[in-house]
Parts: structure tokens; C-alpha cells; sequence
């Protein structure tokens, strides 16, 4: 019984508190702002990109360069969305 009371006024340390002054330093929202928007934009294009290539590739079977580019850039344009959307949340909500 009283372990459980331990466990429910044991405090845990808030994520902001465990960032080191260096990171806030590097993490800035501006530096953020522009990595969530080169990650989230460049995935989404890279996406549309890759697409069209794979269809080029598709009416001029002869014509490998766009299956392998087309490729490289639909399976790039996820990892680029994801690290996007972490710096998008590392963006500080202070004002």
C-alpha cells in the first residue's frame, strides 16, 4: 500500500527541463521552421516527382534512368515527411 502511494506523488521531469542549453541553442524556431518545411515540402514534391518519373518510365519502357530515379525518390519521400513532422513538432509554442 504504500509503495503505491509512492508511485502515484512521484513526480516524473518534464521534457523541457531535460534539454540541454546547447540543443535549445541549435533547435532554435527558426532553424525548426525551416527543416520541418524543407522535410515536410521536399517529401511531398519528391513524391509527385517520383510518381511522375515511374509513369515516364511506364510510356517509354526503353527509358530505365526514370524507374531508378522515380524509385529513389518515392522511397526517400517518406523518411523526408517524418523528419519534417519532428522538427515541425520541435517548434516552440512560446510567444
Amino acid at each position: 500500500m504504500k509503495s503505491q502511494a509512492e508511485l502515484k506523488h512521484a513526480a516524473l521531469p518534464r521534457v523541457a527541463d531535460s534539454r540541454s542549453a546547447m540543443r535549445r541553442k541549435l533547435m532554435s524556431p527558426l532553424v525548426c521552421a525551416v527543416l520541418a518545411s524543407f522535410g515536410v515540402l521536399g517529401g511531398v514534391s519528391a513524391l509527385f516527382v517520383g510518381i511522375v518519373s515511374v509513369v515516364i518510365h511506364g510510356i517509354v519502357p526503353q527509358e530505365h534512368i526514370f524507374n531508378r530515379v522515380g524509385t529513389v525518390l518515392l522511397i526517400v519521400a517518406i523518411p523526408m515527411i517524418l523528419i519534417g513532422s519532428i522538427f515541425l513538432d520541435e517548434i516552440d509554442q512560446r510567444k
